[in-house]
């Protein structure tokens, strides 16, 4: 769905709060009062002491850089260690991992796991089973999420000869999956003794178990690019399009949705100096490309980042796209001293 462009305009505020043992800065958006209606976010709704402010423009369907401003230089030694230590950054992007050349595992090797399940698929079950799985090598659950994927495309296509919606076709999967190899078997040789009462919530959790047994294992993200990766791919286009013919025949005209944005923020290195820049991303399902483009689009590098704040986005009404919050007791000038940039006047 498209999203209503228009010109944006505004300034950031750059403010900071301190306590006993934390230092938390916020980079406030506040949108000039022709935005419109939705405008609330005022200057003073500004958390704390204001230690700086950029005007910024853009476009509401493209990436807005709101902060720009040189590392103070002490931080030029190690930029990356200065940029560390907000608390409240989002996780690092899951590590992708592509398993679609393995070899699939024996079926005496993959349905333990499942069958540990007993047919009950709930969050504490899943959760157990994910457990079981990531106490084997991490080859043996990169070979699972690859079994799992060919399994997942073979139930796939028996669905689909069953009818069943593409709206219903992931949670069936990991239903089928997650029932046994009998119920498995079965639906295989007979795709219509499938029921919808198998279903749960959590059903399609079966299909990416290895991915949760390995973030157990390993302690970060994982996607698991298997098999069904493809598939599930075009079951989403197929859902997508049964909800546009939905809406045709019906006479509903998706209008383009309301902006709303993601901060990014990271150290760039541009024509030799080092940047602390912030970006608004529109949010959609690929802003972690697009948050480095903008980033480095007057050709710089990123040196460390970028970290999307773990937090709500923005929309018309601004507010705090951004906060740093660090642990530290350090005295607030000298803490102003060594991490907050200020953009050239």
């Amino acid at each position: 769905m498209e999203i209503v462009r228009m010109p944006l305009s505004g300034d950031v505020i750059r403010s900071i709060v301190t306590t006993a043992r934390t230092r938390t800065e916020y980079f406030s958006v506040v949108f000039d009062d022709e935005i419109g209606t939705h405008h609330t976010a005022q200057r003073a709704d500004v958390s704390g002491s204001v230690l700086g402010e950029r005007a910024f423009r853009g476009m509401s369907d493209e990436a807005i850089t709101i902060w720009d401003a040189v590392l103070p230089e002490h931080a030029r030694a190690d930029p990356v260690a200065w940029f560390d230590g907000n608390e409240l950054r989002d996780p690092p992007p899951p590590v992708r991992m592509d398993v679609t050349r393995l070899d699939a595992l024996p079926d005496a090797e993959f349905w333990p796991v499942i069958e540990s399940l007993d047919g009950r698929l709930w969050a504490r079950t899943l959760d157990a089973a994910a457990a079981r799985l990531a106490s084997t090598p991490e080859g043996v659950i990169l070979r699972w999420a690859q079994t799992a994927g060919e399994k997942a495309v073979s139930v796939a296509d028996a669905l689909a000869r069953a009818g069943v919606a593409p709206s219903w076709r992931i949670n069936a999967i990991g239903a089928v999956l997650g029932k046994g190899q009998g119920a498995y078997d079965a639906v295989l040789a007979q795709p219509e003794v499938f029921e919808y009462a198998w279903m749960t919530d959590e059903s399609p959790q079966v299909i990416w178990l290895a991915d949760h047994a390995l973030t157990r294992k390993t302690g970060r993200g994982v996607q698991i690019v298997t098999a069904f990766t493809a598939r599930q791919r075009e079951i989403d286009a197929e859902e997508a399009e049964e909800v546009a013919v939905y809406q045709r025949e019906n006479g509903i005209e998706p209008g383009p949705r309301e902006p709303g944005f993601r901060a990014a923020r990271a150290v760039v290195e541009a024509s030799g100096v080092l940047r602390e820049r912030i970006v608004l991303v529109p949010q959609g399902s690929a802003m972690d490309e697009a948050a480095l483009v903008a980033l480095a689009a007057d050709g710089g590098a990123v040196i460390a980042g970028p970290e999307f704040a773990n937090q709500q986005g923005i929309g018309l009404w601004g507010g705090d796209a951004f906060v740093i919050k660090r642990r530290t007791s350090l005295a607030p000038d000298e803490y102003v001293r060594r991490y907050v940039t200020f953009p050239a006047r």
